[in-house]
């Protein structure tokens, strides 16, 4: 799918130069591949095999227990009516921390794993709140790049009926992953360094960009001979399609090379291009556009080497 004749005209006269030749888009990308249990996790004893460890009660540690779960009758944390059960660990500005738990809730009321950033004072600095949808387990995850004057990560379950939670995972990506080129790349600071579009508007709210009929994008130089991998957390928020686009410009701004991934219809799949810099790349340019109404936080863009646990 690609944009429309006429949406396509509004949104490259409104970018100041000329994008990306939209007509020949490709639809590539997909679901945000977390793999299989990390080595490296951050969190102590995520699958509660020798105790709580440093897990710690919100309130009344009564309300939270150790029992074997239905799936594989080991070791599982049980959350009763009105418990919260979280644990934190270092953390610092710019990490990229991927968390994760297996848990189900015990009724179909509400539930949901909170991934945060703290500051020294384990005040919230950013955080997501993931619903646990079943009763049945079910792995659900967050992912952030942690803002300025972080100085701990949290993850934290919560169930109004109780729960019961196993597995859970906490793992930096960032150590060893190259630089990350988009400024204001989660919109902690509104649409700063972004580009957008003279027709719609982009409004930005708790980190996240309502992009309603127009665009937004970002440019730098770039060399030849580079692959660069871009991504973005968003849905649609109506039926109408959205995408994230990169493509590459020539010395004179004329695109030489370009990928589109198309916006899901729900938060939870991220889509993610990657695209070489052919012969006589000039530029990279990203942009995430809708012809309807779309939400998107947590873009990123970094060179393809070492970015597969992204």
């Amino acid at each position: 799918m690609t944009l429309t004749a006429i949406k396509k005209g509004a949104l490259l006269v409104a970018v100041s130069t000329t994008l990306i030749g939209c007509d020949a888009l490709e639809i590539t990308g997909g679901p945000l591949d977390l793999g299989a249990a990390q080595a490296n996790n951050l969190l102590d004893r995520g699958g509660f095999e020798d105790g709580f460890g440093a897990w710690r009660a919100c309130g009344d540690p009564t309300l939270v227990s150790l029992q074997s779960n239905n799936t594989n009758t080991v070791t599982s944390a049980k959350i009763d009516p009105g418990g919260c059960l979280y644990q934190s660990v270092p953390a610092q500005a710019n990490d990229y921390m991927i968390a994760s738990c297996s848990a189900r809730k015990s009724t179909t009321n509400w539930a949901s794993m909170t991934f945060a950033y703290l500051d020294a004072d384990y005040q919230p600095l950013k955080m997501v709140e993931t619903a646990l949808p079943d009763t049945n387990f079910t792995v659900v995850s967050a992912q952030l790049r942690a803002p300025t004057d972080t100085a701990f990560a949290e993850v934290l379950v919560y169930a109004e009926d109780g729960a019961v939670i196993d597995d859970c995972e906490l793992v930096n990506t960032q150590a060893g992953m190259p630089t990350e080129y988009l400024l204001n790349s989660w919109f902690e600071d509104s649409l700063n360094g972004w580009q957008t579009c003279a027709t719609g508007s982009v409004t930005v709210s708790d980190d996240v960009a309502t992009i309603d009929d127009s665009c937004i994008s970002q440019k730098f130089t770039s060399p030849e001979d580079i692959e660069f991998a871009f991504s973005c957390d968003g849905a649609t928020a109506d039926n109408q399609h959205a995408g994230i686009v990169i493509g590459y410009l020539d010395g004179s701004n004329q695109p030489i090379g370009t990928v589109e991934a198309a916006l899901p219809d729900a938060q939870g799949v991220q889509p993610r291009l990657t695209l070489a810099a052919p012969s006589s790349t000039a530029y990279v340019q990203v942009m995430v556009y809708a012809e309807g109404q779309a939400n998107v936080n947590n873009c990123s863009l970094t060179t393809v080497e070492n970015t597969s646990e992204m």
